[in-house]
């Protein structure tokens, strides 16, 4: 990828209007652009942006690379992005960028993934605020169709609405991974049980509620089934009266499958590949976990209502809402928001991902300033983390800043030594593998990831992973047979 310097930046500059299509070409490579909202002050961030992607770590005492947004689409494989920027509580500018034939506009559908839960939390806390339900009940209460087996959970410690929608209340954790076109969706007590045709195991309490973060979409499942019970409705009606309509969200549905006048509206989904999903894409009965379909400023009108309510002048949710949100942190993370404070902000940020799609929206509660993408494609998260570190460094946000570090020597002899098979956290086997063609070690994850490592200065022999900012240390005291990585240590078999 060409490296463009910011004093070379090509200023592109979309018109105020909507649904202003213009076919760009940057650096011979064809990009189609709809610029579905935009604001006359801010076409020069945007221009700006649209080229000054840049990766988490920042290398000190060297020119940085940046990246456009078609470089990106290109490198990563991305048909699409849909992405919506959010400046002090309003939309600055929202957009539609198409690479490689793809003809999606601004009215075009993307999977939300786990942006899902965040809407259907909300939708419960509006409706706890009302005094229609209790999140601090037992769920049993609410559910008319299901009985939750017993586990772990006791009449004094139950499962709630609360512990279901903070991955607290200790059901069986893991995700979702879709349904074939054609294939019979299966109903949410069929999911819930883990029926034959079911591809998700039946729940049970396996840990204490309250007691520990554990990720879990069949807590978000046993939710929904509950909030039917309760309403005797669907949950995408539900979800239309509780936040979508209110919140003048027109083109997100949680309807699954999408009705076939939607269809042509939905955009395709792409493995890392580049290959189309096959159908197109896989259908998610589990709604509440991952069955939004949406486009960027859609999710950014959810997202600034936050920001409103935490300021006290919310349409839908309160001060308060948002405050015992932010109550239940743990570890950093509350409702599976993903939490980062300074003196003066406070930033939520939630990611997604089902087959064929990436997705991630955070916004500043204080300053209002946020960011939405959407992409079809399993690499759309590289893309994703680019553009969020990009609109850090160009609106001067407090969040998703960069990560400084000085790039360090190592003998090539070393680094071969590193290579060889280990063990991390007693149970993952993980490999180290010098490549000859880049003179760098790469690590090697279960599931075929591999993150080039570039040695750094540090207390150890450190190394950083220059697109996420993972970071790997090898303990020179045992003869550099282990290393550090998130905390946890894996040794050489």
């Amino acid at each position: 990828m060409k490296r463009i310097l910011p004093g070379l930046l090509v200023l592109v500059m979309l018109s105020a209007c909507v649904h202003s299509h213009k076919p760009l070409s940057y650096n011979g490579m064809s990009l189609t652009v709809d610029g579905c909202q935009s604001s006359n002050t801010t076409s020069a961030q945007q221009a700006i942006l649209e080229h000054g992607l840049r990766s988490q770590v920042k290398f000190a005492d060297e020119n940085e690379p940046l990246y456009s947004i078609a470089e990106q689409l290109t490198a990563h494989q991305i048909p699409a992005l849909s992405v919506a920027v959010i400046d002090a509580g309003r939309i600055a500018w929202t957009g539609i960028y198409n690479s490689g034939g793809s003809t999606l506009n601004c009215d075009s559908l993307f999977q939300a993934a786990s942006l899902s839960k965040p809407v259907t939390l909300m939708a419960v806390v509006r409706m706890h605020s009302e005094g229609l339900i209790d999140m601090d009940k037992d769920i049993q209460a609410y559910l008319e169709h299901q009985v939750l087996p017993q586990g772990l959970q006791t009449t004094e410690n139950p499962v709630t609405f609360r512990n279901l929608l903070g991955h607290t209340s200790g059901i069986t954790p893991g995700g979702y991974e879709g349904y074939a076109q054609g294939e019979m969706l299966p109903s949410d007590v069929e999911v819930l049980t883990g029926a034959a045709g079911v591809n998700s195991p039946a729940i049970e309490v396996v840990a204490v509620p309250n007691e520990q973060l554990m990720y879990s979409g069949g807590a978000y499942t046993l939710a929904e089934l509950a909030l039917q019970d309760v309403f005797n409705d669907t949950f995408s009606n539900i979800m239309k009266r509780w936040i979508l309509q209110p919140l003048e969200m027109g083109i997100a549905d949680f309807s699954q499958p999408l009705p076939a006048i939607k269809s042509s509206q939905a955009a395709q989904g792409h493995d890392m590949n580049g290959a189309v999903v096959p159908g197109g894409w896989r259908n998610h009965p589990e709604q509440a976990a991952a069955g939004l379909w949406s486009n960027a400023s859609d999710l950014a009108k959810f997202l600034i209502e936050m920001h409103h309510a935490y300021q006290g002048g919310g349409k839908l949710f309160t001060q308060r809402d948002i405050e015992l949100l932010l109550n239940g942190e743990r570890h950093g993370q509350a409702y599976g928001f993903i939490i980062n404070r300074t003196d003066t902000s406070v930033a939520i940020t939630h990611f997604g991902g089902n087959v064929g799609y990436r997705t991630g929206m955070t916004i500043d509660l204080v300053s209002g300033d946020g960011l939405v993408y959407l992409t079809n494609s399993d690499s759309g998260g590289n893309l994703g983390n680019e553009l969020l570190y990009a609109a850090s460094q160009i609106y001067d946000w407090q969040h998703f800043k960069q990560t400084t570090v000085k790039r360090a020597q190592v003998e090539t002899q070393v680094l071969k030594g590193l290579s060889g098979d280990y063990t991390w956290n007693q149970q993952v086997d993980l490999q180290v593998k010098y490549d000859e063609s880049v003179k760098q070690i790469a690590l090697y994850f279960p599931n075929g990831d591999a993150y080039q490592l570039v040695p750094i200065t540090g207390e150890a022999l450190d190394f950083i992973h220059a697109e996420t900012g993972v970071r790997v240390a090898f303990d020179p005291e045992d003869g550099l047979q282990s290393f550090l990585l998130y905390g946890q240590q894996a040794v050489k078999k």
